[in-house]
């Protein structure tokens, strides 16, 4: 019975350890240790596990994971909607990490039939950023680093205080060929309404609404942003519609793709930049 109690005393440690995780599918995890070989579907998910120390434990990327640098020398699996399934099994992960919102699911779950574990995480509000930093300190074991990466980043958010006084409108022009932009159930939408402005396009019923040049002449925006993805010359076609506030006062505003567009700690540059932008145009009156 001494032998029973000492060998069940010994495997305790380990069985308080072990919890389940939710991701944003609502799908459990049972993680009995830290994950230590991961392969991620979208750059903000490197982002953000180099953000609490655990960058190291990445071992497949898919294209455009470029920050930090480092994680350019981890291979690349395709990209974020045409992943290869072989070239993911090779590399042995103990977890897939997958965008939600962004890697195809049926592909996903291809992987989940090949005996993978793939946990999904959302990047659809500001909340959501500092919750993933500490949902993946808790997947990698690193919850202190998280904790405190969580912690700084609702601070910087809280710091921002945005002035609410005016709502300029804003029209935000995600591509250029087709003409897309954001809803309010977006990343960018939920920051433009943070920095105290007036998404046009906010109650469109698409995330990504595609639109025509007689949408956004019709919206009268104040400020017009879009960011380095485009070509430069993305300005040029909106100067003959000088009726659009925005034209009319040169307010054509470019901001960092990688910024704005990665829900990541990097992301309240972003939104420093965007309120930035905003704040310009409700002092110009």
């Amino acid at each position: 019975m001494a032998r029973v109690v000492v060998f069940l005393l010994f495997l305790l440690p380990g069985l308080l350890q072990a919890e389940v995780l939710t991701d944003a599918s609502g799908k459990a995890l049972d993680l009995e240790q830290p994950v230590k070989r991961i392969v991620v579907l979208a750059p903000n998910i490197a982002e953000n596990l180099y953000a609490i120390g655990a960058g190291e434990r990445i071992v497949g990327r898919v294209a455009h994971t470029d920050y930090p640098p480092e994680v350019i020398e981890q291979p690349q699996v395709g990209d974020y909607q045409q992943f290869n399934v072989e070239a993911i099994l090779a590399l042995q992960p103990d977890l897939v990490l997958a965008w939600q919102q962004g890697n195809p699911e049926q592909r996903l779950r291809r992987l989940e039939a090949m005996g993978l574990r793939v946990f999904r995480l959302s990047s659809g509000t500001l909340d959501e950023i500092p919750y993933n930093l500490e949902l993946l300190g808790r997947l990698t074991g690193r919850e202190p680093e998280a904790g405190r990466a969580a912690r700084n980043f609702r601070e910087r958010l809280a710091e921002l205080e945005p002035n609410l006084d005016r709502r300029p409108r804003v029209f935000y022009q995600l591509w250029n060929d087709p003409l897309l932009s954001v809803s309010r159930g977006t990343l960018i939408g939920e920051a433009i309404e943070f920095c105290g402005a007036e998404n046009v396009f906010a109650e469109r019923p698409e995330t990504i609404p595609q639109l025509n040049l007689e949408a956004v002449i019709a919206a009268r925006p104040d400020l017009i942003i879009a960011t380095d993805e485009l070509e430069q010359s993305w300005r040029e076609r909106w100067l003959p519609w000088q009726q659009i506030p925005a034209v009319a006062k040169g307010r054509l505003v470019t901001l960092d793709a990688d910024l704005m567009h990665r829900a990541a700690p990097r992301f309240l540059d972003g939104v420093a930049a965007l309120c930035r932008a905003v704040s310009e145009v409700r002092e110009d009156g």
